[in-house]
This record gives C-alpha cells, structure tokens and sequence, in this order.
C-alpha cells in the first residue's frame, strides 16, 4: 500500500501564520468599528489596561491602520517562513540551483520571491503579481529595500488583466491598487486580503510542484534521519538517541514492526488516504517494505547515506 503526502511540513507552518488571518482581521475591525460608533466607550474590566481616549474616532481610525500594516507584514512574513522550511531538512527545495539562488537572497523576502520565479516557471502569474506588488508597497512604505520596486513584467500583468483581477479577488480594482502604490498610501483591507489570498494561491501551487519533483526516498531518508534524531535526552549523546529511537521502533518483533514504521510515517505527514485531488509525492509500496524490512542498525545507515 503507498503512502502520500499532499501538503508538506513547511505549508503547515505558513497555515499556523496565516491559516484564517481574514477573519481575524475582520472581527479586529468590527470591534474597531464599534469603539468608533460610541457602543464602546470603556475598557472591559478583565483586561486590566487604561483606555480613556480624547478622541475615540481619531484613535479607531488610527488603530485600524495599525492593524492592516500588521497583517501585511504578517501575510509577508508567513510567505518568508514557507521559503525558509521548504530548505530545512527533510528539505522540500532539492535543487541545488534552487537552494543556492534562496540562500543567496539573504533575509529579502523580495529576492527569495524572485528566486522562486526563476527557478520555478509558469507559476500562476497573477497571484504572483499581487504579492510583488504588496511587498515592494510594504518595502516603500517602511524605507526598506527601497530600491527594489515591483518588478515592470507583473505591474504589466496587474493592468493588462485587471478584469480577471476582479473576478479572482473580490472586486480588487487595478487602477486603485496601482494608483496606492505609486502614492505609497496606506493599504485598505480589501488590498491587504486580496495579498492574504494570493499568498494562500502562490504557496498551494508552490507545495504541490515542489512535492511532485521531490525524490522521494532522499526526502523519505532525511525526514526519517531528523526524527531520529529528535528528542534527545540530557544525558545522551546524539549517536545514543538515534539508535536508541531507531530500536523503539526497528528493534521490534517483525511482525509488529510494520505496523510501528507505518506509525512513524504517518507522524511525519504522510497518509495511507488517497488524496481527493492528485498526490503530491507518493511513497511506493515497494520503499515502504523497504524501510520495514530495515534493522536498527541498517536504518541509520541508511538514513544517513
């Protein structure tokens, strides 16, 4: 029986940042709008906290901005973070070139952006407009990176498919989104949900191509070779804690070895479940026995090979 695997380790952590930010987002501004429309005029008790604004408008229009800059970042920072897993052991990004042309960006976001462009063609070209665009506004707007505007081609795209803009993202309006960007204003929700939204898109397709090109037994090597070497005790060495997790699991009776292997899988992500849509990776049954067959001892060196 193979195994699957339709979403990696790193679009996990990029869920656990950003999975429903436009609700959260949303009921912040709710309260906001309330506080601005006088049904809030005190501070709850239980927060403990004093709040006795001169002007309680002026102070919910502020804090509304405050909060849209802090999910733009917070939507950009998420996007960062898939990056930076996707090339963490078990890495996702396999491609030396790949891997090489991340590292060399450094910590921009932008330059990591256009490295996953470079390397990975034909991605959804407007998701990927949307989120370049919001990056060098972000960018302008704190005097960061500033010299790194939107790039021409996916200002190009924003304009020449403004009405399919619309349409993908609630009536995003290209002429006003463009238009904020040469100003530098602040960015509404509308824009910074529509980013929000293609994060979500350009991250999705990401993980599925990078897992459709995986080689799945280096993969399954390092993601088995790092849970080995989890967990680790005070007192031993990282030698001990591998053999010793590796006999918790291959040093079992054969016949409940199988089922304790297929366990460990299942605890890194993968899924006897055949995925509604096409898989990502897909463990052969073959590899599988492969790994089962495996002792204490073969198991590490074959997880470090």
């Amino acid at each position: 029986m193979p195994l699957y695997l339709s979403r990696s380790r790193p679009r996990s952590a990029f869920k656990d940042l950003l999975g429903n930010a436009n609700h959260l987002i949303i009921t912040a501004l709710v309260g906001l709008d309330a506080v601005e429309r006088g049904v809030v005029r005190e501070v709850p008790e239980e927060l403990r906290a004093a709040w006795s604004p001169n002007d309680a408008v002026s102070s919910a229009k502020r804090s509304r901005r405050l909060i849209l800059d802090m999910a733009l970042i917070r939507a950009i920072d998420a996007v960062d973070v898939y990056l930076r897993e996707a090339v963490r052991k078990p890495a996702l990004v396999q491609s030396r070139d790949f891997r090489r042309d991340l590292d060399s960006a450094g910590l921009s976001i932008f330059k990591k952006l256009q490295a996953v462009e470079r390397n990975c063609v034909s991605l959804d070209s407007l998701p990927l407009a949307v989120i370049f665009l919001m990056v060098a506004w972000r960018n302008r707007s704190a005097h960061s990176e500033a010299d790194l505007d939107a790039p021409p081609h996916h200002l190009e795209v924003l304009q020449s498919r403004a009405k399919e803009l619309a349409e993908r993202f609630r009536g995003l309006d290209a002429k006003m989104l463009l238009g904020g960007y040469d100003a530098v204003r602040p960015t509404t929700f509308k824009e910074v949900a529509s980013l929000i939204n293609a994060a979500h898109h350009l991250v999705a397709e990401l993980d599925l191509r990078l897992l459709r090109s995986l080689d799945v037994e280096r993969f399954l090597k390092d993601a088995v070779w790092v849970s080995l070497s989890s967990s680790q005790r005070p007192t031993e060495t990282t030698e001990q804690t591998r053999m010793r997790r590796a006999v918790n699991v291959w040093g079992k009776d054969p016949t409940d070895r199988s089922g304790a292997v297929l366990r460990l899988l299942k605890q890194l992500g993968f899924s006897t479940i055949v995925p509604n849509r096409t898989a990502g990776a897909v463990v052969s049954a073959e590899l599988i026995e492969k790994l089962q067959e495996q002792t204490p001892k073969s198991v590490l060196a074959w997880a470090s090979g």
